[in-house]
């Protein structure tokens, strides 16, 4: 898909990786539309992980105007909305017609704190682009998108280095500063040009979508409620952590013992496992967990919560 094409004939072999920064570009815009956040990435030749946050009280803060305006930032809108957003033709509408364009706000709303909607409009674009440059037509992706719940702060820094560590694990990198097209990669190089006195001088490029922040030493108390709840260079040492003890558990040799980081973030982790998993050579966090990440009653929870969800939605539409 974004990688290198396996061909047999060597002069027939194409590479793909531009296609990498499609899907980090697509990123980049979805996150200005949707009420939905990235907290990390990691684009393969083959498949790509997110870590995804979603922002309902974002969502429900929108005006009608708004939801409307971030809605066809991303997709065309209905016609009668089209019009409400073009100031010239808004003046000529009848206010059955406004009324009319008002009344998809709340089904855009839904839409844009959607992860499933969010996964579709990197998708069908993508597929379009690939298909387009191949000259061909058909299915692009193998299947629907797979998605976990992460329950609490564990789940979700545990997800977040196995993402990041993705390129690591794969032998196409031998640090998380070289892994190209991952969330960690983008946050060093950031960090970088933020801390630079010269910032013209700390080149960006490619492009980066705008990530969930970790908590910084010089923000105020009401900022931390935007914030992912660890800090940037505590994240950035449990990455580095990880990566050590992946290395390690790939020569058999196993540490015992955990760096002073993962007592620092409170994670109740074995060294054995989390090296095992951080590695790929232990079952992946898919296999581990289907539906969600967390305490175990945490995820019964989190089942019963589904199904009640499920069988009121269920009895809304008059299904059995």
């Amino acid at each position: 898909m974004c990688g290198e094409d396996p061909a047999i004939v060597p002069e027939l072999r194409k590479n793909y990786d531009h296609r990498r920064q499609w899907i980090v570009d697509r990123l980049a815009l979805l996150v200005k539309a949707f009420a939905i956040e990235v907290a990390a990435y990691a684009i393969m030749s083959n498949h790509y992980h997110l870590v995804l946050y979603v922002d309902v009280d974002k969502a429900e803060k929108w005006t009608d105007d708004e939801v409307l305006t971030q809605y066809c930032k991303v997709f065309k809108g209905e016609y009668l909305v089209q019009k409400y957003l073009n100031p010239k033709d808004k003046k000529a509408m009848t206010s059955a017609e406004v009324n009319m364009a008002l009344s998809f706000a709340d089904v855009y709303r839904e839409r844009l704190m959607s992860i499933s909607w969010f996964m579709r409009a990197i998708n069908e674009p993508l597929a379009r682009r690939a298909n387009s440059e191949d000259n061909c037509t058909g299915r692009f992706w193998e299947g629907r998108f797979k998605a976990q719940a992460l329950l609490d702060q564990q789940a979700l820094l545990t997800c977040m280095a196995y993402v990041d560590l993705n390129p690591l694990r794969a032998g196409i990198a031998k640090t998380p500063e070289d892994s190209n097209y991952t969330s960690i990669q983008a946050r060093i190089n950031i960090e970088q040009k933020n801390q630079s006195k010269n910032k013209k001088k700390v080149n960006l490029e490619p492009n980066y979508p705008r990530l969930k922040p970790l908590l910084g030493s010089r923000m105020k108390k009401q900022q931390h409620s935007e914030c992912l709840p660890f800090k940037y260079q505590d994240y950035l040492e449990l990455v580095d952590a990880s990566a050590r003890m992946a290395r390690i558990d790939k020569k058999c040799h196993m540490q015992q013992d955990l760096p002073s980081i993962f007592k620092r973030l409170k994670l109740r982790v074995d060294a054995t496992e989390w090296a095992s998993i951080m590695s790929g050579r232990g079952p992946s966090l898919m296999q581990k967990f289907s539906t969600a990440i967390g305490k175990y009653s945490d995820i019964l929870k989190f089942k019963r919560r589904a199904r009640e969800q499920h069988k009121a939605k269920a009895q809304k539409f008059g299904s059995t």
